[in-house]
């Protein structure tokens, strides 16, 4: 029997629950004693879950939910409960997607094996892993009925000869656009549910990411789009909890005492204007209900922000003291990360285009290869050619302000040693502060993807861990630096003794944030420019810009194409901003580095040693590269 006819005969002849998820998980669901809440689950914590939940009911016609949210909101939760619903009380096939097969793998390990240990009910319905069959494994689980599969949305094997009943997407905006030739990934795992019609059950959820690029706001955008209105504890006037901002004359508050520090927090009503204090919220979240912008449409939709986040989890304090935070330094990645994830908005890129000679204008009399005060930390990004190397060395400061005091260019092959012998001059030599210590290069990044991969790989494994190989991953929202992979097979397919770890760069992200702070004349992001650079080296910078461009099943995503021929100086800067995470820029404690390079312990403290700071002995003594130790305090 095909699973087409078998689904045929289960949507005619099963009969539904009459259970709820909400009520089943109050009677059943147990937290693990891992959670941040073990014991009973309570839906009453997270009373805006309750519609959510009642709508993934069998009982209940919605066949399509969508969630844009902030983090700390419970979704993620009420998607593991669902599961446990489905096992217990309605059985069939459910396909539980997230971004990658690594995650996928994660989250069953951490999430669902636990919530299933810790559950009687599910415990006595789902064995534990066995490895000989092949019957219960970390993303394959079978259970009376039916059955589960954990994938990743990168992998496209998951969407293949499967008939889904139930289809859970986590996490949506960090799925992949395309799985191999075969399209988008949400596309194709909806259609897996096409066989069980109107019985299918579909949640997808996700934090939003940029504007127009956002799967979960293109999904949110289709829907009713409902928003959770609380009643003001003071007048009863009903309305959605939004940040509101500076000019709107209601949402979040805060005071802060003569020096600075943040004194209080409130939200002001749009009906009264009353202050509400924060301990108000649970009641205002009990009493609170769901109300459809769109409510003709079929598909339903939700937004929350963390801003509903119950007492405990996410306060409005921590919300404000983010946006401080964000706001001061005028941090790009800060600032999208709040909005994204505080507010469930997306994030609108802006300074896509910048003219070249007004960046030229603004070109400054620091001299080159001298850190330029208040910068602490020196890296280098160096791009690969066939017929050259192409070097930038920037200094960073507070707030990622950075300084370009270095640009050219090596010709030869990559694959001839000597062509690098410059570039070990710019890793080896030091770069005068004006305290009067010359400071080292902290971090190398280096672009593996030209035609020359096996030379960088052994360039590079030399001098490791002070030099980075780096792989560029054209595709938006990924980290400026991600996880790295051990590369040991060579381009023979031999098995290479002393492998390379490749680090994946977010070029996407890495952009935008470059374009965004070219905009920037002065303070926080702002870039730099030694007077004696080329006009070619601006319009290397200024050669690409963002545009839209639909994709495969009509999509829009958005890409960087190049409108000049030149380039480098875009992917070197990349590839330094990528060195400076990796040496710990977004964290790192200026203050603190200044005193430890700069001598200004108090009395009485061990004198630290750092090894980005060089006596002008040591420097005519051209250290080696190898065995460089970076301090753990500048990772974190």
């Amino acid at each position: 029997m095909t699973d087409a006819a078998a689904g045929a005969i289960y949507n005619g002849f099963e009969t539904e629950p009459d259970t709820t998820v909400s009520l089943w998980q109050d009677t059943n669901i147990v937290l693990p004693p891992e959670s941040v809440e073990p014991g009973p689950y309570r839906t009453e914590r997270t009373p805006y879950l309750r519609e959510i939940a009642d709508c993934l009911s069998t009982s209940d016609p919605t066949q399509e939910v969508c969630m844009m949210k902030g983090t700390q909101v419970g979704l993620t939760a009420l998607a593991n409960n669902f599961v446990g619903y489905i096992v217990d009380a309605a059985p069939g096939p459910i396909l539980f997607v997230l971004p990658t097969v690594e995650l996928a793998r994660d989250h069953s390990r951490q999430k669902l094996s636990a919530l299933i240990k810790a559950t009687p009910t599910l415990r006595g319905k789902v064995p534990e892993q066995r490895s000989r069959d092949g019957t219960n494994t970390v993303l394959s689980k079978e259970f009376p009925g039916g059955s589960l599969v954990l994938a990743g949305s990168n992998s496209p094997a998951n969407y293949r000869n499967k008939t889904i009943r139930y289809l859970i997407l986590d996490d949506i905006d960090g799925f992949e656009d395309e799985v191999g030739d075969e399209g988008d990934p949400i596309a194709l795992a909806y259609k897996r549910t096409d066989t069980y019609s109107y019985r299918k059950k579909i949640l997808a959820g996700s934090t939003p990411t940029t504007k127009n690029v956002s799967k979960i706001e293109r999904l949110f955008k289709s829907s009713d789009q409902r928003y959770y209105f609380v009643p003001c504890p003071h007048c009863g006037h009903m309305q959605r909890l939004q940040w509101g901002g500076r000019d709107a004359d209601f949402g979040i508050r805060f005071r802060r005492d003569e020096l600075g520090r943040l004194a209080a927090v409130w939200y002001e009503c749009a009906g009264c204007h009353e202050p509400i204090d924060e301990a108000y919220k649970t009641a205002m979240l009990q009493a609170g209900e769901w109300r459809a912008t769109y409510p003709e449409r079929s598909r339903r939709g939700y937004h929350l922000s963390s801003l509903y986040s119950p007492l405990g989890w996410v306060s409005w304090r921590q919300v404000v003291d983010e946006f401080l935070e964000a706001h001061a330094t005028r941090s790009r990645p800060l600032m999208k990360a709040w909005i994204n994830t505080r507010l469930a908005l997306t994030w609108e890129e802006k300074g896509t285009a910048v003219e070249h000679q007004k960046l030229m204008e603004r070109a400054e009399a620091f001299e080159p290869l001298a850190v330029p005060d208040p910068a602490l930390l020196v890296t280098v990004g160096v791009d690969t050619q066939d017929d050259r190397l192409v070097a930038m060395v920037c200094a960073w400061g507070p707030g990622e302000e950075c300084w370009v005091i270095y640009y050219g260019t090596v010709y030869g092959d990559p694959a001839v040693d000597d062509t690098w012998n410059s570039i070990d001059d710019l890793l080896t030599r030091g770069y005068p502060h004006p305290s009067g210590i010359d400071l080292r290069i902290a971090t190398l990044a280096v672009d593996t993807q030209g035609h020359r991969t096996q030379a960088v790989y052994s360039w590079a494994r030399a001098r490791a861990p002070r030099v980075i190989a780096i792989q560029g991953a054209s595709k938006a929202n990924q980290p400026i630096i991600g996880r790295p992979t051990l590369q040991d097979v060579n381009w023979r397919g031999d098995r290479v003794k002393a492998g390379v770890k490749l680090w994946p760069v977010g070029t996407d992200n890495a952009k935008a944030t470059l374009y965004a702070n070219l905009t920037k004349s002065t303070g926080p992001g702002c870039l730099h420019f030694y007077h004696s650079l080329p006009e070619s080296f601006y319009k290397e910078l200024t050669a690409e810009k963002l545009i839209d461009e639909i994709g495969r099943g009509g999509q829009i995503k958005q890409v960087w194409k190049k409108i000049r021929e030149r380039n480098e100086a875009i992917d070197c800067w990349v590839y330094a901003y990528a060195a400076a995470y990796r040496a710990g820029l977004a964290t790192l404690d200026f203050d603190r580095l200044r005193k430890r390079l700069l001598g200004g312990e108090q009395a009485g403290d061990p004198k630290p040693s750092h090894p980005q700071a060089a006596s002008k002995r040591q420097q005519s003594q051209r250290p080696s590269t190898r065995g460089f130790s970076r301090p753990s305090w500048l990772n974190r």
